[in-house]
C-alpha cells in the first residue's frame, strides 16, 4: 500500500480519535513504532518510499509469543472495534486500503516488522505482519525492539 509520513493506521471507521494530537504520536509511541488511541492505531514503517508491504492474519484464538528471530521489531496493542469493521488506512488521506468484518469486541493486534536493513533500497523490502485475535484489553507491549546498527 502507498502511505506517506512513515505510517499507516488500523482503525474502526467510526473512531473519532485525533491522530494529529500530541498525545497520539508521543516520543514513546515513536520509539515503540505504535501509537494507540480510542479505535485507532498508528504503525510506523521504516522505509522512505511510502510503501507498506504487509499481510494480515485473523486468528480464532490468542497466539503465543513464540520465536521472533526472523523479525526486527514486534509490538502489540489492544483495539476496540465497535462497528464490526476493521480498516487499514493510508496516511494522510485515511483511505481504506483493506476493510474486513469482525465481531464487535476488543482485539489484540501484533505487528511484526522484518527486513529493516533492506528498507532503504530502490525497492524497499521491509515487511509488516499483522496478527489479529479477540482478547480483552491489555496495555501496549513491545516484544522485541529494533535497534539501528
Amino acid at each position: 500500500m502507498f502511505t506517506q509520513y512513515g505510517q499507516f493506521y488500523i482503525a474502526d471507521p467510526y473512531s473519532e480519535a485525533d491522530t494529529g494530537h500530541p498525545d497520539f504520536w508521543t516520543n514513546e509511541a515513536f520509539k515503540d513504532r505504535l501509537a494507540v488511541a480510542d479505535g485507532i492505531m498508528g504503525i510506523s514503517i521504516e522505509n522512505d518510499e511510502a510503501i507498506a508491504n504487509g499481510q494480515i492474519v485473523v486468528h480464532e484464538s490468542q497466539i503465543e509469543e513464540g520465536d521472533f528471530s526472523q523479525f526486527d521489531h514486534v509490538v502489540e496493542g489492544s483495539l476496540l472495534i465497535r462497528s464490526g469493521t476493521l480498516q487499514v488506512l493510508d496516511c494522510p488521506n485515511f483511505e481504506a486500503e483493506v476493510s474486513m468484518q469482525l465481531t464487535p469486541a476488543w482485539y489484540r493486534i501484533r505487528i511484526s516488522c522484518a527486513n529493516f536493513e533492506k528498507a532503504y533500497q530502490e525497492h524497499p523490502e521491509d515487511r509488516y505482519l499483522i496478527d489479529i485475535w479477540k482478547e480483552p484489553y491489555s496495555p501496549k507491549k513491545v516484544l522485541k525492539r529494533w535497534h539501528r546498527s
